[in-house]
């Protein structure tokens, strides 16, 4: 379970298991699953709030979550060699940031602030090795989608960087 933080800016939220699948249904994620699989990932979520202003990541920390915004709007922020902050990307309401945590055990690569009130979904990674134990075909769709977004925002970041080569 993840431990959230109120120094970090996330508080729980969203406990019931329906209130957790209604705003997953709202999100990139629905598409690809059935209700009935929805309602299974819904499981294995918890929810959070964040305020507007608050960090929900910080750069260089090690939590291992990713997060589905389920309300609201969050910005990915990277520091620079003098120590400003920089706007690297906006995420909205049914989008994800975080997943990379889920795979590489590494250091959290930017921070990620609250642009305005948030409600979020969180994924830890031990409750996704415990999905794909327990629900190993619904674990493959979601193991899958997130390589896709992976890759898309691979492929996103190589074409800003050739601009800047």
């Amino acid at each position: 379970m993840l431990n959230v933080n109120r120094s970090e800016g996330m508080i729980p939220a969203v406990s019931s298991l329906e209130e957790r699948a209604e705003l997953l249904e709202r999100s990139q994620w629905m598409p690809e699953l059935s209700w009935r699989q929805v309602e299974n990932l819904a499981r294995y979520l918890q929810g959070a709030r964040t305020v507007r202003g608050g960090t929900m990541i910080h750069e260089g920390s090690r939590e291992a979550f990713m997060c589905i915004l389920a309300e609201g709007r969050v910005h990915i922020i990277k520091e620079d060699v003098e120590g400003r902050e920089k706007l690297l990307s906006v995420i909205t309401r049914g989008q994800t940031f975080g997943e990379m945590s889920l795979f590489d055990g590494e250091p959290r690569s930017a921070s990620v602030k609250a642009a305005e009130d948030t409600t979020v979904l969180v994924l830890t990674r031990a409750n996704l090795h415990r999905l794909m134990e327990e629900a190993p075909i619904l674990g493959a769709k979601i193991l899958y989608k997130l390589g896709r977004l992976m890759s898309q925002r691979l492929r996103m970041t190589s074409g800003k960087l050739v601009d800047h080569l």
